[in-house]
């Protein structure tokens, strides 16, 4: 369902998006490239993701694709842009009560998407704003907070099955 990205969409990509597709070999990797270029989108992709991706030994997925050109490596939010970290500190805080951890068990880069999502809107660099996740629990909380800013309807969140559920042939497994 690559509609559910257009053409002028900011798409900020979680970690477990690049765990799920696999490699740059495996077909779930293509159907992602696949789609993201025929919508003439760049993903976003925070440093903190590829930080994540390192400690997995899996940093080739994001190089890949930043070097195919469907992809960028971007800073955090500007830690200045109160209604940015308000936003983090919300996800934060949400994630840890719905899985009942300490915040500060709470993975860094699951925080900082709302933060830029808000942080970028207030750029007006135009176009729509998507969060791309596949970890139900942080796109729940991400909503949340963009909401609870007044950002609801300018981001939206994202699941991976979202985006390319309909250019695989065989199911995969959410993570």
């Amino acid at each position: 369902m690559g509609e559910a990205l257009g053409t002028a969409d900011i798409v900020l990509v979680d970690t477990n998006v690049f765990v799920a597709v696999g490699g740059p070999d495996h077909d779930k990797y293509q159907a992602l490239r696949s789609v993201v270029q025929r919508e003439g989108v760049v993903l976003q992709i925070p440093e903190r993701v590829k930080a994540e991706l390192r400690t997995m030994q899996m940093t080739n997925r994001v190089e890949s694709a930043v070097d195919d050109g469907w992809a960028e490596l971007v800073s955090p939010p500007e830690p200045t842009d109160g209604d940015a970290v308000t936003a983090m500190d919300f996800t934060r805080r949400d994630i840890a009560n719905q899985t009942d951890t300490h915040e500060h068990e709470v993975e860094k880069a699951d925080t900082v998407f709302a933060g830029l999502a808000i942080q970028y809107l207030k750029d007006d660099t135009g176009g729509s704003f998507v969060v791309l996740t596949d970890d139900k629990v942080a796109a729940t909380a991400i909503q949340r907070a963009v909401e609870q800013q007044g950002y609801g309807t300018s981001i939206s969140v994202l699941r991976l099955s979202d985006v390319i559920e309909d250019e695989i042939d065989d199911d995969f497994r959410v993570i």
